[in-house]
């Protein structure tokens, strides 16, 4: 999952088939946030050197409760949207719906509904 998100923003221009990526110039790299609790901290390591935080992965929760994100999680989010690349801010988008096979609900997904971030999901042709 995270290949093909990459590869939808970085593909190169020069290749003579596919496509091009989003923003093909651009450099990607990866952090493994999931060896240990997603930290605040984890959330804005080195956020002057990104533009763009994909974020594939959402706590779990039984589809009735909802889930925030936790007075730190939230501040972090906050502060690199403000603060992050230069004052430019970063911009991390939320992958929503992970858990759709297991009835699970996007909507109670505190980091998916946060104004810091920007979700995105899709549906089949069943919705």
């Amino acid at each position: 999952h995270r290949t093909k998100c990459a590869g939808e923003v970085e593909m190169e221009a020069k290749i003579n088939f596919c496509g091009v990526g989003i923003s093909h110039n651009v450099i990607c790299s990866r952090i493994r946030l999931l060896d240990g609790p997603v930290t605040a901290a984890s959330l804005i390591y080195r956020n002057n050197y990104i533009d763009i935080c994909s974020l594939c992965w959402s706590p779990k929760d039984n589809s009735r409760e909802f889930d925030g994100l936790g007075q730190l999680n939230f501040r972090a989010l906050m502060y690199g949207k403000e603060k992050g690349h230069g004052g430019k801010g970063n911009i991390f988008i939320w992958a929503s719906g992970n858990g759709g096979l297991a009835n699970d609900h996007c909507g109670a997904d505190g980091y998916v509904n946060s104004i810091y971030t920007v979700a995105t999901g899709a549906v089949t042709k069943l919705g």
